[in-house]
């Protein structure tokens, strides 16, 4: 057997919680303020239109993992609201690669700012009160 062949097969039988560990998917890490080490990683986008009045955006899909428990979900939603601020404070669209940037530094946030992130059913949100905030580091305009 390939050296290869032992990690495809280790990968197929490992899985955490719900989560099984897929082929190709990364963990990134990142470190909060609060001192909890994180491992995540981008899962999915998908549009959806929020019940509690928030409307239409996308949710973005992580799968993280903190100080080594059981991987966990974070939906980090970017409202249509966030896209329509920043076009008219900077006259062009975000386009999908700094929408999906707006959404990671929403989550860092959130990692710099919760202590026991997976206890608390947050709501991520994105929107016309913080999109400029979240993208000013990245310096986009």
């Amino acid at each position: 057997m390939s050296a290869n062949q032992g990690f495809r097969d280790h990968d197929a039988r490992h899985s955490e919680g719900n989560f099984s560990v897929r082929t190709g998917r990364r963990y990134k890490t990142y470190t909060g303020e609060t001192g909890i080490s994180y491992q995540y990683f981008f899962d999915a986008r998908r549009r959806v239109r929020r019940p509690e009045g928030q409307g239409l955006g996308s949710d973005f899909t992580f799968v993280v993992i903190a100080d080594q428990y059981p991987p966990f979900t974070i939906r980090v939603f970017v409202a249509d609201r966030a896209l329509a601020a920043w076009r008219e404070a900077h006259g062009r669209d975000l386009d999908s690669t700094e929408q999906y940037a707006a959404a990671k530094m929403r989550l860092f946030q959130a990692f710099d700012e919760h202590e026991r992130l997976r206890e608390q059913p947050l709501g991520l949100v994105v929107d016309e009160t913080n999109v400029e905030g979240l993208l000013a580091p990245l310096d986009l305009t």
